[in-house]
């Protein structure tokens, strides 16, 4: 992604954002791209404040990489807040008002594969993950939104204590928006805490007026994995003191709430 300053011809510069993909599979880069595409189009249609669609390439004007010129959302990503409670507060409200917008999207993707099949070697409590996989067994839930797909606080923009903007809509689609709770708390308590995670939580459900259904809480917990201990210190970029060590106790933690709040 490159922050590009424009100049038009009457003097105005304008700042807008292009995100290219790089990569082999350009099979999947274009669809990626039509997706986040029609996402930011269906987003200049709502309050949403997030980045609007200005062009796309499946990669023929643009040396074969597909990409997507948007507008650039003011803010930055907050990583240390004054006050986390109201922190918290403020994406789980933002997290409502998204599942409440009225986006005609496909349905957002799900990657199966990524899920534990049994206990990871470096758990403390296999039961756990025992238990969760019992879970798992059953039915998702069936409720339809629009959900954001990545929502997280690495996807998230403030200004002043404010949250001013989300990004990243890649992933966004029609789907279940209990996912995009789990994920955010997966999240949280990656970085911080299993406590900060429940905050959230209480704090989705005082807004959406609803109770979370704790099948997919579950699975988003189950997606964690080794691997988080090596990219999270990449994405925090030095903005604070990641505990690494104490990454698979928190996530255990949290987990063993929500297996709690589903039995």
């Amino acid at each position: 992604m490159h922050r590009l300053s424009i100049e038009q011809p009457n003097g105005v510069r304008q700042s807008v954002v292009i995100r290219r993909w790089v990569g082999p599979n350009l099979e999947s880069a274009r669809t990626s791209v039509e997706r986040e595409s029609m996402v930011l189009a269906g987003l200049s249609r709502s309050d949403l404040p997030g980045p609007r669609l200005i062009a796309k390439s499946l990669g023929e004007r643009t040396n074969g990489h597909p990409a997507v010129l948007m507008t650039r959302v003011p803010g930055h990503v907050h990583l240390e807040p004054r006050d986390p409670g109201d922190w918290t507060r403020q994406m789980a409200v933002m997290l409502s008002r998204i599942h409440s917008a009225d986006i005609d999207v496909d349905m957002a993707p799900v990657g199966q594969s990524s899920v534990h099949r049994d206990a990871p070697r470096w758990s403390r409590r296999p039961w756990l993950w025992r238990d969760a996989l019992e879970l798992l067994q059953g039915p998702a839930p069936k409720i339809r939104t629009f959900i954001h797909g990545d929502f997280q606080h690495f996807n998230v923009l403030w200004a002043r204590e404010h949250l001013v903007g989300v990004v990243d809509w890649t992933e966004a689609g029609r789907g279940d928006p209990d996912r995009d709770v789990g994920h955010c708390r997966l999240n949280l308590a990656v970085l911080y805490s299993a406590q900060m995670a429940e905050r959230f939580l209480l704090a989705y459900e005082s807004e959406a007026g609803r109770r979370v259904d704790p099948w997919w809480d579950v699975y988003e917990l189950c997606v964690y994995n080794e691997s988080w201990r090596s990219f999270i210190p990449v994405q925090v970029a030095g903005r604070i003191v990641v505990d690494i060590d104490g990454m698979h106790d928190r996530v255990e933690e949290l987990l063993d709430s929500a297996i709690k709040r589903a039995f």
